[in-house]
């Protein structure tokens, strides 16, 4: 049978119509993800704010019951900190709140230093035992896990990252430009969304304190246990894991928290789920309500090109640890050696060896 060569050019035509249209299609739906995981990211950003003198009626106000105090002179107000561009270096305070059902507002659980440096490709993190006692400008010597709190309750909303950022930046001696906080729904939920992660536990974990938690007021507690080996953890069992610490100590669970990080980087990086741009609005949609970050898009964007140089499969890990304390009135309160800290931070930027 001949085609009549008319119907042919139809034929191509009608081919090229229907590809042209499946792309402007495709185009229009990554355009408007895009646009909808944009958004969520904006609702993730705050505003930074700037640490001012603290006000006589606040250093007099009384303090958390449980909370010793040691007073200090108010503040001088605190310049904001500049801004990295290009390959600069940057230290970002990575938070994990403390919320219970029902707590707008918490302690932080988990306190990283991550400190990244495109120039090198390096990335290390250094972790802060939750009781660990530090001198917090214009509050004296408090638990660093509840200056978050006592920033945001004493100076007001947005004064807790701004408070926290001055304090650990004080206590290590480098500048922290950014914090991202999550909360414990935001941990699971991040989990689930990559799969779960895979957890080398290096020893038998037994806890029989662990907080149900399971209502406004909950304080009840049940056993939670992990057996040693490699497994397979969901967003539920990953955050257990990640705050238990009755089997150990804080420093047991700052190690915990560290593993917890670099196997959610493995997974992402094992799903490709980075290139993956069609689907990034389902996990910024998942998240908006959950984290709270002052790292502008900008800034997002650079780190991301940054990414590609990032030795990721050699992420120093650091930890203040029961090696660096100084013992304060009783066993419960300690501080950090300052010379200690000012050696693993000249470590952790200069990328020595790390401390296990």
């Amino acid at each position: 049978m001949i085609r009549h060569p008319g119907v042919r050019r139809r034929f191509v035509l009608m081919l090229l119509g229907v590809v042209t249209l499946a792309v402007i299609i495709t185009i229009a739906r990554l355009g408007f993800e895009w646009k909808r995981a944009l958004d969520d990211v904006d609702a993730m950003i705050v505003t930074p704010v700037v640490l001012a003198p603290t006000p006589e009626s606040i250093l007099s106000a009384p303090a958390p019951a449980d909370e010793p105090v040691s007073a200090l002179p108010a503040s001088p107000t605190v310049a904001p900190t500049s801004v990295p561009e290009n390959d600069d270096p940057v230290n970002i305070l990575l938070l994990g709140a403390d919320a219970r059902v029902g707590e707008d507002i918490s302690r932080t659980d988990a306190i990283i230093l991550l400190h990244i440096n495109p120039r090198t490709g390096r990335i290390s993190m250094l972790s802060f035992p939750r009781d660990l006692m530090v001198d917090t400008p214009g509050f004296g010597r408090r638990k660093i896990n509840s200056v978050y709190l006592i920033g945001e309750t004493r100076l007001g909303k947005g004064y807790g990252a701004a408070l926290l950022k001055q304090t650990v930046s004080d206590l290590v001696g480098v500048p922290v430009h950014h914090f991202a906080l999550i909360n414990f729904e935001g941990f699971r939920r991040v989990i689930d969304l990559v799969g779960g992660i895979s957890i080398d536990v290096p020893k038998v974990i037994d806890d029989p304190r662990y907080p149900v938690d399971a209502f406004p007021g909950d304080v009840r507690t049940m056993r939670v246990r992990f057996e040693p080996g490699r497994q397979w953890m969901d967003g539920e069992r990953a955050l257990i894991y990640a705050r238990t610490r009755h089997a150990d100590s804080d420093f047991g669970r700052n190690q915990r928290q560290q593993q917890v990080l670099l196997a959610l980087v493995e997974r992402v990086r094992e799903r490709g789920l980075l290139s993956q741009i069609n689907k990034i609005d389902d996990y910024t949609s998942a998240l908006r309500d959950y984290i709270r970050t002052d790292v502008p898009r900008s800034e997002m964007i650079r780190l991301a090109r940054a990414a590609t140089r990032m030795d990721l499969d050699n992420i120093q890990r650091f930890a203040i640890d029961s090696k660096m304390i100084i013992t304060l009135g009783n066993p419960d309160s300690f501080a950090a050696d300052p010379e200690a800290v000012r050696e693993i931070v000249d470590r952790m930027i200069a990328g020595g060896v790390p401390t296990r």
